[in-house]
């Protein structure tokens, strides 16, 4: 049995998303993964991610393939080769976006993959379900990390804020509680669900 506490202890170790593709390809970090936990796993968040602001007219093929890679393949592959320790009742939990369900910029190439992983969601819960294994996906709006360079200036950050319900800029903990409950048993009749966590943008 997960229990929220320690979902949120996985949370809260969960790192931002990452400004670069990872090194590592899934089967690599898979393994490394199983070195280190044995031969069960209860806890999956595919977190890693990149992000391309660009028109179509600038998007390059090498860009596009980039995001896909990352955001898309690496996630897939990922899931699948930790399939044999997944422990029945588990929960996958992947990273949507935003600008999946949204115009936001020029970030159709990137929107795109993260629309890719609401389908993953559906598909994954869809064949996983027999075994009890939930897959749900998180879907940030606009959050203070690395990655979100919008929040640096005091232009962007009224943009954010013209856009959103609640008059505040997301921060990383807001998005790892709700990772935190999608984890825990909390969330054990949740499954194939994409659940949004940006303020109310874009309502």
């Amino acid at each position: 049995m997960l229990s929220q506490r320690y979902a949120k202890a996985v949370a809260e170790r969960m790192p931002s998303q990452r400004t670069s593709p990872p090194r590592t390809e899934p089967g690599k970090l898979a393994k490394q993964a199983r070195s280190i936990i044995g031969d069960r796993l209860d806890i999956l968040v595919a977190n890693a991610g990149i992000s391309k602001a660009a028109t179509i007219e600038e998007m390059t093929v090498e860009d596009f393939d980039k995001l896909f890679a990352v955001n898309v393949r690496a996630p897939y592959f990922l899931v699948q080769q930790l399939l044999p320790i997944l422990g029945d009742g588990s929960s996958v939990i992947l990273v949507s976006s935003l600008g999946a369900h949204a115009a936001v910029g020029t970030l159709s190439a990137y929107a795109a993959t993260k629309g890719a992983i609401n389908t993953l969601v559906k598909y994954f819960a869809a064949a996983l379900g027999p075994r009890g294994i939930r897959v749900n996906a998180v879907a940030p709006g606009v959050i203070d990390t690395d990655m979100s360079n919008l929040v640096k200036t005091d232009e962007g950050k009224t943009a954010v804020l013209g856009m959103q319900a609640l008059k505040r800029i997301g921060q990383p903990d807001d998005v790892g509680s709700v990772v935190a409950f999608l984890a825990s048993q909390d969330a054990c009749w949740i499954t194939g669900d994409t659940i949004r966590v940006d303020g109310g943008s874009k309502l």
